[in-house]
């Protein structure tokens, strides 16, 4: 009796030790990795997200059999914040990438190097995570912010990044890698193809030609999606990523498609521009899960090292949804505040800020303009509700700039380049340089 004692005295005192090694204790799961992010991908243009036309065929299948995320927020609407974001589970803010190879007009005027924004080397990324762990770390992305200029290629074992090749290019290049990616134990593959940004071409046979201006180039983008959904689909077969396989994919962030006066992106923090799509699809997800707590674009870092049973970092700022997924610490879940932010400099300053919660959505600027929309009821944001909530208004306002204020925030790194002529025009064609 007195060593059953023992034994049980023995248990308690490393109970909290155990509790605290996070993942040390369960094995290591050995799946290949692929994120996919479709840049400028709206959600509500996706066919399982509710839009009328069947813009996916493809993703629309493969969403029968994952996860996903029916209110997925991005951590900006802009490029290269956005996706350093989910790079490194930071709000922009924090890892210091704001503009990136988006030119100030001014300063090209003046002076054609410029200064450039790039992930602070002290930060780890999703590649460095996973190069750690022993995987083979390839990368590919056709938008130029996107590149070792902006410090993206920490981690990668190679990174090419092209302006606006286009999916059937991107797609061939990953296909010339197959032998390699598979002949080794694990890889990590990222892709981010450019379709379906501006200029909207007319993607044929998904094309459907309109009179009306707006609507024509709102079918050209369309078709843009139904063109990038076919490619992913011949990948996905090609690498049987059916297989043993944690396949991400999502987009860096929206798209304005006139919904408040602007067709493009990185112009304000309406839900067009930052609500995203989620898919997340790997061995243990049998069948088809839909979850409608809001999650961030930041929770993708440490969602990938929960399903891999990696430990987790105090680096991330995001969380880890696996508990979401099996239904467990909902509360947490539920109760947190949710932030998108947007700064850019070009002939003036833009700067706004964001807070999400449950059905609220609450945007802000140094103007001290408020827009606050109940998403619920609301789906477009017409209705500003700032004047009729305004307890709603100060707290969610108070919880951004709280933690504005006492977040870690990274020493910001920026490189002196020289944007030539090919490529300030490449950018002057997407809408990066005006």
């Amino acid at each position: 009796m007195k060593k059953t004692y023992k034994i049980i005295f023995i248990l308690f005192l490393f109970l909290p030790i155990l509790s605290l090694t996070d993942c040390s204790f369960r094995k290591k799961k050995d799946y290949n990795v692929v994120l996919i992010i479709v840049d400028t991908l709206r959600a509500d243009h996706l066919p399982f997200y509710g839009y009328r036309r069947n813009t996916a065929p493809f993703l629309n299948n493969l969403s029968k059999k994952a996860v996903l995320f029916k209110h997925t927020f991005s951590a900006s609407s802009w490029t290269a914040p956005a996706t350093a974001s989910i790079f490194t589970s930071l709000y922009p803010f924090q890892h210091g990438v704001l503009m990136c190879l988006l030119a100030i007009k001014r300063a090209m005027r003046l002076d054609p190097s410029i200064k450039v924004n790039k992930i602070p080397p002290q930060i780890t990324t999703i590649p460095e995570v996973l190069k750690k762990e022993g995987y083979l770390t390839y990368g590919i992305s056709d938008n130029l912010n996107i590149g070792k200029i902006e410090g993206f290629d920490q981690g990668f074992d190679k990174l090419e990044t092209y302006g606006y090749k286009k999916a059937p290019f991107i797609t061939q290049r990953i296909l010339s890698w197959k032998n390699k990616l598979k002949s080794q134990r694990k890889y990590f593959l990222f892709i981010q193809f450019m379709d379906p940004h501006a200029p909207y071409h007319k993607r044929e046979p998904w094309y459907e030609p309109k009179e009306d201006f707006k609507k024509d180039r709102i079918s050209r983008y369309d078709s843009e999606i139904n063109f990038v959904d076919s490619f992913m689909e011949k990948l996905y077969k090609e690498f049987q990523w059916d297989k043993n396989t944690l396949l991400i994919i999502t987009s860096d962030h929206g798209e304005g498609l006139w919904d408040h006066g602007h067709m493009d992106h990185g112009q304000s923090l309406y839900r067009e521009e930052i609500n995203v799509p989620l898919l997340i699809i790997y061995p243990e997800i049998k069948e088809k899960k839909v979850i409608y707590t809001n999650v961030s674009t930041i929770d993708i870092l440490p969602t990938i090292r929960g399903i891999l049973n990696l430990n987790s970092s105090s680096q991330d700022e995001g969380l880890n949804l696996v508990p979401l997924i099996k239904n467990r610490d909902l509360p947490k879940y539920k109760k947190r505040i949710l932030f998108s932010y947007l700064w850019k400099k070009t002939d003036k300053l833009l700067e706004l800020k964001a807070s999400i919660m449950n059905r609220w959505h609450l945007i802000f600027n140094p103007k001290k303009e408020f827009f606050l929309f109940d998403m619920s009821e609301d789906k477009k944001e017409k209705f500003n509700l700032y004047k009729k909530f305004p307890q709603k208004v100060t707290f969610l306002k108070n919880s951004f700039n709280k933690f504005f204020e006492n977040s870690k925030k990274y020493k910001k790194v920026q490189e002196k380049v020289k944007i030539g002529e090919k490529t300030l025009k490449k950018l002057k064609s997407l809408g990066y340089v005006k």
